[in-house]
């Protein structure tokens, strides 16, 4: 009789759970339209980075009027501009569903709570992160106008300053 080797010995990992590393490592998201579908609604806590634009329950005629009023203010020409527009108008759109939210927290309140698109959420950490949402949307919003308005000077053969970027960290 043949002495074990240790080797022999060793616990081997269940295929199961083999299995489920490989896919963890391998995840890229939904391949099926059917699943890109379901999950185009998972940023929906806020409502304010999901990837629709306008969420059920929200007037597609009032964004319309928000876009058209932009390009009649704006008067993009060509379909870089154009881009630049309805990216504007997404953001201020964003911006006034964050303005909502926030209006629906009780901040004076420790029992306060913010319901937003039916999940219920508590402050303070919430109103943390609609501070948080806030500042990264006023900086696209600034960043945006900048760049088509730079843009706009550029195409009109108007003098334009090289642009000037500013990294501030706090660390």
């Amino acid at each position: 009789m043949q002495r074990p080797r240790e080797s022999d010995n060793a616990e081997q990992p269940e295929p199961n759970a083999v299995a489920q590393t490989s896919l963890v490592r391998g995840a890229t998201g939904p391949r099926t339209p059917q699943g890109r579908d379901r999950t185009k609604y998972n940023a929906l806590k806020q409502g304010i980075f999901a990837k629709v634009v306008v969420l059920e329950g929200e007037s597609r005629a009032e964004f319309d009027a928000l876009w058209n009023g932009l390009r009649d203010d704006l008067r993009p020409e060509g379909t870089f501009e154009e881009i630049w527009v309805e990216k504007l108008a997404t953001l201020l759109w964003r911006e006034r569903r964050l303005i909502i939210a926030d209006g629906t927290l009780d901040i004076r309140s420790k029992t306060g709570f913010l319901v937003v698109d039916g999940l219920t959420c508590t402050p303070p950490l919430e109103l943390d992160l609609l501070i948080r949402y806030d500042t990264t949307l006023s900086r696209n919003i600034d960043r945006t106008l900048n760049q088509l308005e730079r843009h706009q000077r550029m195409r009109r053969g108007e003098p334009v300053a090289p642009p000037i970027n500013v990294n501030v960290s706090s660390s």
